[in-house]
């Protein structure tokens, strides 16, 4: 049997063979895959043969198992959803009618400075630490004092 024509494509007789699952050789076999793989020409025409061939008809239907498992699904979600609503509903009117007696403590307000009173100090804090760093450096600079080194005193 031959497998290919002369331009390359497959034969009539080999697309045959392979849709009626005919025993090939392994080697030819190889071949009809490996060409079926890479040309779009041939595996159009090979699958039209398979499309005359009549298709199998499963022994027993999976419609209505699949409906019921479906079915049932959809209960067990709607289920799930409403059983959770009706969870938040619970806990918000057992923490709304169970609180109806409990008093809350009074709020405990410590005594602070006022935003004014520490606007009045400020000014004069950051000029006291300003003189104080302008003298050192003027003091420095006039050779008046040594500067620390590592943290002891010459």
């Amino acid at each position: 049997m031959e497998i290919f024509r002369e331009d390359g494509h497959l034969t009539e007789e080999a697309l045959a063979a392979l849709a009626q699952g005919a025993a090939l050789e392994e080697t030819a076999r190889l071949e009809l895959a490996e060409h079926l793989a890479f040309c779009d020409r041939c595996l159009q025409r090979y699958t039209e043969l398979l499309a005359e061939t009549p298709l199998l008809t499963p022994g027993r239907s999976c419609r209505e198992s699949l409906w019921a498992r479906v079915r049932a699904r959809t209960l067990r979600l709607v289920t799930n959803r409403y059983a959770a609503a009706a969870a938040a509903v619970a806990l918000a009117l057992t923490m709304v009618w169970g609180s109806r007696g409990i008093e809350l403590p009074q709020r405990i307000v410590l005594p602070r400075p006022s935003i004014s009173q520490e606007l009045r100090t400020w000014p004069a804090k950051w000029n006291d630490s300003l003189d104080g760093a302008v003298s050192g450096l003027n003091d420095f600079l006039n050779g008046r004092e040594t500067p620390v080194q590592g943290g002891m005193d010459s």
